[in-house]
């Protein structure tokens, strides 16, 4: 997995850094605030496709710096985690493309499946930088609003097909081979895949968080509220030309599975969570 952290590990290591040192003044300045948060439980990858998108579930956790410009005004810069899943699911899906066969001779591979189900899981270390408003009291409302920079830790995707029936069109000869299995063409029911790796980009998303945040002693308060993240961008900008069923000529018993999103069956993949989030905070 460390393909997927190498880039932004500079940036959260300069985050940290940064959190580290406003830790160390924190004792002497009220106008700084240190929280850290839970939340969920809605967390899932959106995308345009052929089939049913299934949101699933995801949390989030991390700890957030605030400095306050005055008494109902702050701004903030964070580190969290947050897990996203999403079930796909398709009646049926077909293709064909040219390949060649162990043999050396060309053909269409032909493929057709039935009620496929694919489920993804990711894993993203978010920055989130916002600015937040509250009103006077013990008991304050507040709002906040902002963005979020993604960056993935962690990707995976495992197939189930209840059938697939694959076959080879040989147009030299003008014949569509349905068998023999060895040679790659047959009909197989009840397939499950291993998990996979996917690897998604950076995601930019704006974040908006409103709820109660409630003193409870003389430096520390609860918070209680809602939240909304929306991705703005698509994480998988691929050129979504995979097939589905990859045909391997020198082991045609064995063939690769694609995930949906980097085919065209499936676009435009978003990341999208909401739900409640706590925060205690110390200022």
């Amino acid at each position: 997995m460390k393909k997927y952290i190498s880039n932004p590990i500079k940036s959260l290591a300069t985050i940290a850094a940064i959190i580290i040192i406003c830790l160390n003044s924190y004792a002497q300045d009220k106008k700084q605030e240190i929280s850290i948060s839970v939340g969920g439980p809605f967390s899932f990858i959106n995308y345009n496709s052929v089939g049913e998108v299934q949101p699933g579930n995801g949390f989030n956790a991390g700890i957030r710096y605030s400095y306050y410009l005055n008494e109902g005004l702050s701004v903030g810069v964070g580190v969290e985690y947050q897990t996203y899943k999403s079930d796909g699911k398709f009646g049926y899906l077909a293709g064909q493309y040219m390949t060649t066969d162990a043999e050396d001779e060309n053909f269409q591979f032909r493929y057709r499946a039935t009620n496929v189900r694919e489920e993804q899981k990711l894993g993203y270390i978010n920055v989130p930088i916002q600015i937040q408003f509250e009103t006077p009291g013990t008991s304050q409302l507040y709002v906040a609003g902002g963005v979020k920079i993604g960056f993935a830790a962690s990707g995976t995707y495992e197939t189930k097909m209840q059938n697939l029936t694959t076959s080879g069109y040989y147009p030299q000869y003008n014949v569509e081979l349905f068998s023999p299995a060895f040679a790659g063409f047959a009909s197989t029911d009840n397939i499950k895949t291993d998990k996979q790796d996917i690897d998604t980009d950076v995601s930019y998303s704006a974040t908006f968080e409103t709820g109660l945040k409630q003193k409870i002693g003389d430096r520390s308060s609860l918070y209680i509220g809602v939240y909304l993240d929306y991705g703005l961008n698509n994480i998988y900008d691929k050129n979504n030309d995979k097939n589905l069923v990859q045909y391997n000529a020198e082991l045609p018993v064995q063939f690769k599975y694609n995930s949906v999103l980097e085919t065209p069956f499936a676009n435009d993949v978003r990341l999208i969570s909401y739900g409640l989030k706590l925060r205690f905070a110390l200022r």
